[in-house]
């Protein structure tokens, strides 16, 4: 009874996942993407910056005068004086070199760092999103795992009753057995546990408005991928979107130092004022009206306590960038060096494992059973077999998801969605 009644709740907790709703990890990818707002904040920063760099390139608002111009205070009379005028100018200030340019380029420039931190995002929260899902995955596995082999270890509880009852066993046989049960459903409530903080974990990424407690999250996506050659990978990681934010940084700043050294040159500017008189001359003629034209120029003589020290500033900060990027490169690479090695090791334990030692762990359990049956073979080395079977089902299962979880690491690194 106990093992027809074990062989039914196995069966109904099987079937089960097949009637709910499936979480693939193509659905917790797109949830987690649309969730995000440090995605959406860098978008907008982005077009921010695209905005300002329109602006930037604009030149300096013109200044309009209205007024008068020698009026006798006398009288107040505006006809009065040949120089009375009623003038209006307008005066228009010249950027400094090709300084708005560089002030636009180096706007573009962030507004393109911003878009790579963006994608940056994007990849980070994949990454996450993956790992997370394949925990869920995980933990889903390993407790039917333990499910099937508590089934085994029922059936071997019955196998002692009866040879006890036969009187061919010991009754410490039967209560190892029970003993083992119980061993067995501890490590399924361990299990069930951790899955349920796997599954929050997971929540934190899609919301947990998204998780339904009966979703059932399948391991198709649980693959041993091929490892691409090592010369695509580098050359894949020069596209990462750390390092190109790295880059448009120190294109930014390049800008700036121009900017910078564009203060070295003069400002132009120009002014036009139109003077308006009243009254007549002593001959009786009209009065002529005024036009006055300026240039303005803006000469940089003292440069030591400003424009030098200001280059020399955008100069340090140049240096201080590149020395960033540098940084940000050298990580990169370190990082690829590792994930891919520890990739390499994982395929080697998994090719082990599907080779040579799931067969031979089943073939021991096999083995152990049918030399107990015959009574040649202790009941502890029977359970010892079992448990060993179990524990070499579950670290296969932890190596693939150990090499995906690896390799979610990689695409952060050289990009992809599969």
């Amino acid at each position: 009874m106990r093992v027809i009644k074990s062989f039914v709740i196995f069966f109904w907790l099987s079937i089960l996942p097949m009637s709910v709703f499936a979480m693939s990890l193509q659905d917790a990818e797109r949830l987690a993407l649309e969730r995000d707002t440090i995605i959406k904040s860098s978008d907008q920063q982005a077009l921010a910056f695209a905005e300002k760099s329109r602006s930037v390139e604009a030149w300096p608002d013109p200044r309009i005068k209205l007024g008068v111009q020698a009026v006798p205070i006398g009288s107040f009379d505006l006809e009065q004086e040949p120089m009375t005028q009623i003038v209006l100018g307008y005066q228009q200030m010249l950027p400094r070199g090709n300084s708005l340019t560089y002030a636009s380029e180096s706007m573009d420039a962030m507004s393109r760092m911003q878009t790579a931190k963006s994608a940056k995002r994007k990849r980070e929260v994949l990454k996450q999103v993956r790992q997370a899902w394949l925990d869920v995955v995980f933990h889903n596995e390993s407790i039917r795992i333990i499910q099937a082999n508590r089934l085994l270890f029922a059936k071997m509880l019955d196998i002692t009753q009866s040879y006890y009852a036969a009187g061919r066993q010991q009754q410490q046989d039967v209560v190892q057995a029970e003993l083992e049960i119980s061993l067995v459903d501890d490590r399924l409530e361990q299990a069930l546990s951790s899955r349920i903080v796997a599954k929050a974990n997971l929540a934190k990424w899609i919301g947990e408005e998204n998780m339904d407690d009966e979703a059932f999250f399948v391991d198709k996506n649980i693959k041993i991928k091929v490892l691409p050659e090592i010369h695509l990978l580098n050359s894949k990681l020069q596209k990462n979107p750390e390092l190109i934010a790295a880059n448009e940084s120190i294109v930014s700043q390049q800008k700036k130092l121009d900017m910078a050294e564009e203060q070295y040159k003069p400002q132009w500017g120009f002014d036009i004022n139109y003077g308006q008189r009243s009254g007549n001359n002593p001959d009786g003629t009209d009065r002529d009206d005024f036009l006055s034209a300026m240039v303005t120029l803006d000469l940089p003589l003292f440069t030591e306590n400003k424009q030098d020290r200001t280059v020399s500033a955008e100069r340090q900060r140049l240096q201080a960038t590149r020395y960033m990027q540098q940084d940000v490169n050298r990580v990169l690479v370190k990082r690829l060096q590792s994930v891919s090695g520890r990739l390499q090791k994982l395929n080697d334990r998994y090719q082990l494992y599907q080779e040579k030692v799931l067969a031979q762990a089943h073939q021991n359990s096999e083995v152990s059973l049918k030399g107990y049956q015959s009574g040649v073979v202790s009941f502890f080395t029977l359970t010892r077999a079992r448990i060993t079977e179990l524990n070499t089902r579950l670290a296969n299962l932890r190596i693939k998801v150990d090499y995906n979880k690896a390799y979610a690491e990689l695409q952060y690194l050289i990009g992809g969605r599969k």
